[in-house]
């Protein structure tokens, strides 16, 4: 995980001073973990805008009071009409203790499949994984190159190391390469229906019994 610096500042609680922090144009945001006390500070919207609004997972370095913090992004409630962020929670890391986190996965490449004609789907978007802070990846990348047509990338056929544990069933499909539907063109639809009516034209009628 690569890691950013956020400018925050010490903040007090309660419904009153949390909308004097936004009538400021800060975020209340709230800190806390296994061996942290809940610290609550604020920073700017913008400051924000990488952690929220990215693919990635990042730590996030966090200076208060005195006291350095390396965290993540834990929880983003946003307005729901703007869709400004209301209130944030960062999750404190305790160095040398597995944490569990789901990260994004990222398909590099063109399927073989695909260059023969063939659809990719990614059924699967993210993983969940534990490992310690430092061997966290801020992405999973998935090279598809090999992929033919009609395969299929299960979660099982990833080797992200020893490091890692992947939390996620083994058995879903990551992605998968699939032949294009066939759908038939206005000529063809009008052939078949011309035989079918020629087929019934040349049916024997129907006889009574006497």
């Amino acid at each position: 995980m690569q890691s950013i610096t956020l400018d925050v500042q010490p903040r007090e609680t309660g419904k009153v001073a949390t909308k004097a922090v936004r009538r400021e144009g800060l975020v209340p945001c709230v800190l806390y973990g296994t061996h942290t006390e809940p610290v609550h500070i604020a920073t700017e919207t913008l400051s924000l805008r990488p952690l929220i609004f990215t693919t990635e997972t990042y730590r996030v370095a966090v200076s208060v009071g005195g006291e350095d913090y390396e965290a993540i992004l834990k929880q983003v409630d946003f307005h729901p009409v703007t869709d400004q962020p209301l209130h944030v929670d960062f999750l404190a890391l305790t160095p040398g203790e597995d944490l569990t986190m789901t990260i994004p996965i990222h398909l590099e490449g063109t399927a073989r499949g695909v260059k023969a004609g063939g659809a990719l789907s990614q059924p699967l978007n993210d993983l969940q994984i534990r490992a310690l802070p430092k061997d966290i990846p801020g992405h999973v990348s998935i090279d598809v190159t090999a992929l033919e047509m009609g395969e299929s990338l299960h979660v099982s056929d990833l080797a992200l190391g020893d490091a890692i544990t992947v939390l996620t069933d083994p058995e879903r499909t990551i992605a998968s390469v699939t032949a294009p539907k066939v759908v038939a063109t206005d000529d063809e639809e009008a052939e078949a229906l011309e035989a079918d009516l020629e087929g019934a034209e040349e049916a024997p009628e129907a006889t009574e019994d006497a």
